[in-house]
């Protein structure tokens, strides 16, 4: 178990480590803990070099005990959140989410960021990225789940699962692609993403990908709906066939009198059943495209739950659906921490590391 000023210095600590192993200068590395969701806000020199990054977390309480799952999956988010400062090129990203709309947008977002943790992986900045990265996606599944294989507005979601277990991860939840309705289409995308070298090409993918679930869509529309399957009729107890004959008023006697006798002998109170709540919860484009340049955070949307089959009216929109991004998952793990006067005002931590300024060169 850690304090959550242990929690706080060691992100920020390790952070600092993984910038210095990197070889990279920066003229600045901020992580906030005062923020209301998680994610990153950085700005580049180029295409390869930062200038800037800002890592933003919710408040949490610094005399707030934390376990050591809470800390590596906050610690696995903020190297992911890297991942996409150094590899992630948001223009391609943009163009594709303004020309085709938001679920493309969170189909990037599956597929990128298998790769850009990939590329951390590879980097060699932090050498317990790939441990960190399979927890975290680990937790995100024990917690909330899987979705469903027939369930097109979570595809998304899949291929961030999928995408990572191709790439090595040993996740403990069994995979869904084989009996998924589009499993080719989406096998192809994963696959055609592990050679992606850069964001430009996900997302001509991730394009494909979406027209491929369209022309499936339009084609599922075609079909004609099938009736719904009616229930077995219950039998109508020991009256048997003399029951069911309408008007036969001795028949009914005896099946009443059965009825009865059956009652009598099972008076016993039955239990009360709880329907689940499964309903999805959900908002936004499903992805967590890191904003560059300005001071706030992209995040939106509350993860779902195992979410419905893929047969709503319109499995594009943003209802309902599966963020592929795990920043909600860090905000819901951390909220149990907030204290209360963060609410009134962020205060500032208890031996919280100053690290507003930090030159490597």
């Amino acid at each position: 178990m850690f304090l959550g000023t242990q929690v706080k210095r060691g992100v920020a600590s390790t952070l600092e480590r993984v910038f210095q192993a990197s070889g990279q200068n920066i003229d600045k590395l901020e992580v906030l803990w005062s923020g209301k969701t998680a994610g990153i806000v950085f700005k580049r020199v180029n295409r390869t070099a930062l200038s800037s990054v800002k890592v933003i977390f919710p408040s949490i309480d610094d005399m707030a005990t934390i376990s050591r799952k809470v800390f590596n999956n906050t610690l696995g988010y903020a190297l992911h959140e890297l991942g996409h400062a150094w590899f992630t090129d948001n223009a391609p990203w943009d163009d594709a989410r303004n020309k085709h709309g938001s679920y493309v947008s969170s189909l990037i977002n599956g597929l990128e960021d298998p790769r850009i943790e990939q590329c951390v992986i590879k980097s060699g900045y932090a050498p317990n990225a790939k441990a960190l990265f399979e927890e975290l996606t680990n937790s995100v599944l024990d917690e909330n789940g899987y979705v469903k294989p027939d369930d097109m507005k979570n595809v998304p979601f899949m291929l961030a699962i999928e995408g990572r277990r191709m790439n090595g991860y040993p996740i403990t939840h069994p995979t869904v692609i084989g009996v998924s309705p589009w499993s080719a289409d989406i096998e192809w995308a994963l696959k055609s993403a592990r050679k992606a070298k850069c964001t430009e090409t996900i997302a001509n993918i991730a394009i494909e990908l979406f027209k491929r679930l369209q022309q499936a869509h339009e084609e599922q529309k075609k079909q004609p709906e099938q009736p719904p399957k009616q229930p077995p009729q219950k039998p109508q107890g020991d009256g048997g066939q003399q029951g069911d004959q309408a008007g036969d008023q001795a028949g009914d006697q005896q099946g009443d009198q059965a009825g009865d006798q059956g009652g009598q002998q099972g008076d016993e109170p039955d239990g009360e059943g709880q329907g689940s709540g499964g309903a999805d919860q959900g908002a936004g484009d499903g992805s967590d495209k890191p904003e560059q340049g300005n001071g706030e955070s992209q995040q939106q949307g509350e993860p779902s739950g195992q979410g419905g089959n893929g047969h709503s009216s319109d499995p594009f929109n943003d209802s309902g659906r599966r963020r592929p991004e795990f920043d909600k998952f860090i905000q819901n793990g951390l909220r149990p921490h907030t204290a209360l006067a963060d609410k009134v005002k962020a205060r500032p931590a208890i031996l919280k590391p100053k690290i507003n300024e930090i030159n490597f060169g």
